[in-house]
C-alpha cells in the first residue's frame, strides 16, 4: 500500500480517537448518564481509532524505511499513543473536571503532530 494510503488511514484513526475522547468527556461533564449505546459508541470510536492509528503508523514507518532502526521520535509517539489509549478511562472516571483534561488531550495530540512533522531526534 502507498504512503498516502497509510497517511489518510492514520488521520482517520486520529479523528476517531479524538471523537471518542471528546464524546466521553462531554457526556461526563454534562452529567448525562454515561451508559448504554452512548458509552459504547464513544469507546468503540476510541478503540477503533487506536487500532487504525497504530497499524497505519507502523505502515508509514515502513514506507519511510525506518523499521530497521527506529528513531527516537517514533518511540516518543508510541509513548503518547499509550497515554492516549488509557485516557478514555481518565475521561470516564474524572471527566467532570473537564477543561484541564481536554487541554491535556489536545496537548498530547499536538506534541505527537509536532514530532511527526519536525522529527527532532
Amino acid at each position: 500500500m502507498t504512503y498516502e494510503f497509510y497517511k489518510v488511514m492514520h488521520l482517520l484513526g486520529l479523528i476517531l480517537l479524538f471523537s471518542g475522547l471528546s464524546s466521553a468527556l462531554a457526556l461526563k461533564m454534562s452529567g448525562v448518564p454515561f451508559a448504554g449505546p452512548v458509552k459504547k459508541m464513544a469507546f468503540i470510536m476510541h478503540g477503533v481509532g487506536l487500532v487504525i492509528m497504530v497499524i497505519a503508523g507502523f505502515g508509514l514507518a515502513a514506507r519511510m524505511g525506518l523499521m530497521g532502526n527506529m528513531p527516537g521520535w517514533i518511540y516518543a509517539k508510541i509513548t503518547i499513543w499509550v497515554v492516549l489509549a488509557i485516557s478514555i478511562s481518565l475521561a470516564k472516571r474524572k471527566g467532570q473536571i473537564g477543561w484541564p483534561l481536554m487541554v491535556l488531550f489536545v496537548g498530547l495530540g499536538t506534541t505527537a503532530a509536532w514530532l511527526a512533522v519536525t522529527k527532532p531526534f
